[in-house]
């Protein structure tokens, strides 16, 4: 078996039952395993399973129905592998009649079953070899099969890089260090321009506010690049590869490439690459030193500037990263920040679009809502407040109707305030 250095593995020491970790494990230690089926019940495990699934009890004997002769003959040939022989009826169905008294037959059909290796009799076997294999290159790819839902981006993965498993009796934690590249569909169907990035996405900002960068392709319908790219479409179905395409580097030279740059390049940053970044996040950051101003950058992304730029450096297998790298970096940056983190309300770039969920607009507007809401409940005496009374309130005081009916929800939902009752609202704690 494989696991991780550090995962539980039980032992026979000095008569005892012992929890080493993998890496303890010594050569001579006795440890459980599944016991895993012969062979040749292996070959048959499906006619097998099939055979004690579909077993009934006729006339004293114990027969399986099956649809098609080849079938029938297959399950009586699995059979012989558990010491059973059969006789073939046909009928109606085919029917595997199985010679032997049921009891014993029946346990003989369901043992092959039970003792496979996921749900298996656990038995001792002696470690005959240890070897410590590293993952730290390319050698290793993990293949993260799960629900097709938006886990597949899970937190473990995304924040702290590795995999968690709890599956045939298996609990562990892998390791995952690798580089993530993901694909996500409009929460709504298509990209809205007039909603930020996150209720597009559905994504918890927790795991969105890792990535590096974040690009939008939108459909936007523009002649030029239409007709390019259905005349590619095109010529592609006519088998015919304009020289433009003869240029382009084979995939599996590709592959090798990019493989040899993240195994054996090991850029360091140059003097001039450091102050290009270093003038450029001081730069972002003066612009949000006012009292009002959102937050355009964070340390967050210099170090995702550090990785963009040694990245580019690796492209050209450069052992320093120059000043052009660095550039390179923070346009791909400044792409990033003005397709995602623009506030299309206060017309400025804020990383809390992606670091929270919410421009410094919006939630400048949210605490408003919850001062004006506290201040009537003590105006009331702390009782509560009708909801369209305070929603006509709040709209007279310039806030937009449905975002006031937006927020109202989601304060219910996160138990902000509650509802005494029906049509009434009332903070639960004072601010």
């Amino acid at each position: 078996m494989t696991v991780t250095p550090e995962h539980p593995v039980y032992v026979r020491r000095g008569g005892r039952v012992v929890v080493v970790r993998a890496d303890e494990v010594r050569v001579g230690d006795v440890c459980p395993a599944p016991k895993v089926l012969p062979l040749s019940q292996e070959v048959f495990r499906d006619e097998l399973r099939e055979a004690a699934e579909g077993a009934r009890v006729e006339n004293g004997r114990v027969v399986v129905h099956v649809d098609r002769r080849e079938r029938a003959e297959e399950v009586q040939e699995a059979l012989l592998t558990v010491g059973l022989s059969s006789t073939i009826r046909e009928g109606s169905s085919y029917e595997v009649v199985i010679e032997g008294e049921p009891t014993e037959v029946l346990r003989k059909l369901e043992a092959p079953v039970s003792s496979s290796p996921q749900e298996g009799v656990v038995g001792w076997v002696k470690v005959v070899k240890v070897e410590t294999v590293s993952n730290e290159g390319v050698a290793w790819v993990y293949d993260v099969t799960v629900e097709p839902t938006r886990t597949f981006i899970s937190e473990c993965l995304v924040l702290h890089n590795t995999v968690s498993i709890a599956k045939a009796g298996i609990v562990a934690t892998l390791n995952a260090r690798t580089s993530i590249l993901a694909a996500a569909n409009p929460a709504f169907g298509r990209y809205l321009h007039n909603r930020p990035v996150t209720e597009n996405i559905d994504l918890p900002p927790t795991i969105l506010s890792r990535f590096d960068l974040i690009f939008v392709i939108t459909d936007t319908p523009n002649a030029e690049r239409d007709r390019a790219l259905a005349e590619y479409v095109l010529d592609f179905h006519r088998q015919y590869y304009p020289e433009a395409l003869e240029h382009v580097i084979p995939r599996d030279l590709l592959k090798k490439y990019i493989a040899y740059a993240r195994k054996h390049v090991k850029p360091r940053l140059s003097e001039e690459a450091k102050k290009k970044l270093v003038d450029f996040y001081v730069e972002m950051r003066t612009k949000s030193q006012g009292v009002d101003s959102p937050i355009a950058i964070t340390p967050r992304q210099l170090e995702a500037l550090v990785r963009l730029a040694e990245a580019h450096a690796k492209m050209a297998l450069s052992e320093v990263v120059t000043e052009k790298d660095a550039e390179a970096a923070i346009e791909l940056m400044m792409a990033f920040l003005r397709s995602v983190g623009y506030d299309v309300e206060s017309k400025r770039i804020d990383i809390d679009i992606v670091m929270t969920g919410q421009p410094k607009s919006q939630r400048d507007k949210i605490v408003m809502i919850l001062d004006m809401l506290e201040r009537m409940m003590k105006e009331s005496g702390g009782e509560p407040i009708k909801r369209e009374e305070f929603i006509e309130h709040a709209v007279e005081k310039g806030l937009d109707e449905p975002f006031v009916r937006k927020v109202l929800d989601k304060l219910y939902e996160s138990g902000e305030i509650i509802e005494p009752r029906p049509g009434y609202i009332m903070l639960l704690k004072s601010r």
